[in-house]
């Protein structure tokens, strides 16, 4: 059974070739980011989106068989970034406006997509039937 936690937080992938992709809902391989409100858990999802789509992650990559990121080498490459990203607070702020909106936009085509996906199977079902 998975920890549940209070207040803003999300989730790191910890395993595989996409370790460091944040979640919103929890995996059995995966970190847990605490933040102190709302602002901050955008601020460090997105910041961790562009450095897992970045391929920013890779380079800490371990193991022979199951890739893995280590937490401390995640949480130094997230500080060192979060870091520089605060120096053009402006900007990011925007770029972040900008993800969140695209976002949005992703999930309604994502939704669009499985009714067509739905409706295809409906009349392949109706003609076969």
């Amino acid at each position: 059974m998975m920890k549940e936690y209070a207040g803003e937080h999300f989730f790191i992938l910890s395993k595989g070739t996409n370790a460091g992709k944040p979640l919103a809902k929890p995996c059995p391989n995966c970190f847990v980011f605490l933040a102190e409100d709302a602002v901050e858990r955008e601020r460090f999802y997105w910041l961790c989106y562009g450095l897992w789509e970045g391929g920013f992650f890779r380079q800490f990559l371990s193991g022979t068989v199951i890739a893995f990121i280590h937490l401390d080498d995640l949480r130094q490459l997230i500080v060192t970034v979060a870091e520089k990203v605060a120096e053009e607070a402006e900007s990011f702020g925007q770029a972040l406006n900008a993800l969140t909106t695209l976002a949005k936009y992703q999930d309604v085509l994502y939704e669009q997509l499985t009714l067509i996906q739905r409706a295809k199977r409906s009349l392949m079902y109706k003609m076969l039937k």
